[in-house]
Parts: C-alpha cells; sequence; structure tokens
C-alpha cells in the first residue's frame, strides 16, 4: 500500500469515527439516559421516575417517587447534559403525607449551576379535588404551576422560576371551580 492510500484510509475512518460519535451524542436516548442517573443516585430500585421536565437540550429535572417499608417519597433530580451523558446536579425529597392534600419541596436551582433558573418548588397531590396549583411569592407576584397527571387519579405539581426567589411563598391548590383545597407557606 502507498502512503497515500494509507493516507487516505486513516482520513475515512477518522470521519466515520468523529460521525459515529456525533450522531450517537446528539441522539442518544436522553430519556433512558437520565432514568438511569436518577435511580443510581437514589441508590434505591424501588424509585419510579413520573416525569422529566426539559428545561432546554441541556437542563432536565425528573420528578420521581421512592418507597421504603415504612414511607413513600416525591422527589426530585436536577440534571446536566455533559459531553456524553447527564449528570445529576443534587435534587430534594419529601415524605409524602396523606395528611396533607398539597405536598412540596424547595430546590435552590441556582446553587445546583442552573444559571438560567432561581427557584422549583414541586410536590405530589393527595387531594383528588385539587386540579389548579397557584403560587403568590412575597413580592405579591401570582403564578399557576403545572400539575401533571402521571397516572389515573395520581398528580403532582411544579413550578420552576427564572429569577425571582420563591421563598416564603403561599401555594394554594385550588379545585376547578376555584374553592380553596389546601394552602401552605414555604
Amino acid at each position: 500500500m502507498t502512503l497515500k492510500l494509507k493516507l487516505i484510509i486513516f482520513l475515512s475512518l477518522s470521519i466515520l469515527v468523529v460521525t459515529g460519535l456525533i450522531f450517537n451524542v446528539g441522539f442518544s436516548d436522553d430519556v433512558h439516559d437520565i432514568k438511569e442517573v436518577v435511580i443510581a443516585s437514589q441508590n434505591d430500585p424501588s424509585t419510579e421516575v413520573i416525569h422529566i421536565e426539559f428545561l432546554n437540550d441541556r437542563k432536565a429535572i425528573a420528578f420521581y417517587e421512592r418507597a421504603t417499608h415504612e414511607y413513600k417519597y416525591f422527589g426530585n433530580v436536577a440534571l446536566q447534559q455533559k459531553l456524553f451523558n447527564w449528570q445529576s446536579a443534587g435534587g430534594s425529597a419529601s415524605y409524602i403525607s396523606k395528611d396533607y392534600p398539597l405536598n412540596w419541596t424547595f430546590s435552590n436551582l441556582e446553587k445546583q449551576g442552573f444559571n438560567d433558573y432561581t427557584d422549583l418548588l414541586s410536590g405530589k397531590i393527595t387531594d383528588p379535588k385539587i386540579d389548579v396549583v397557584q403560587i403568590k411569592t412575597k413580592n405579591d407576584n401570582e403564578y399557576e404551576a403545572q400539575v401533571i397527571e402521571y397516572r389515573p387519579g395520581e398528580k403532582f405539581w411544579f413550578f420552576v422560576s427564572d429569577g425571582e426567589n420563591l421563598i416564603g411563598s403561599t401555594v394554594t391548590g385550588l379545585s376547578k371551580a376555584g374553592e380553596i383545597i389546601d394552602e401552605i407557606t414555604g
């Protein structure tokens, strides 16, 4: 083989390898990868990822439930996509209490490296009458959280702020008719 032919073969193989890496990174199964990271971060096989919210192409929040023999927990994991994989940036969880129609947890996303986002409020809804969740901040700004039904009769809510501090906000769970079912201040 001539040197020119060897060089052409080498360059062709290099282009194929680089193209394969780009294709693999760009089109990997993000949902599957995120679920694996979340389950590994909890070190508990009972962990079930119930929803993934992609904030942009490199940041996501995964919501999960997990159960022990005595308790059931609802939580979230903030994730960032690195060059070849998704990595946990932290999260929070809370015990699901049937005594409270509207459970909640708080995460400061800025401290987890999510510079475009400030805070995350989220929680499990245990009262089936709650269909709307509203947030009123200490600055009197009002927002409506997303309510996700992930199984028949099972819902959770979340809200991501992009600049406003949510500490001290009042969270209100309402029926479709606007009746206040539960209200909490955190």
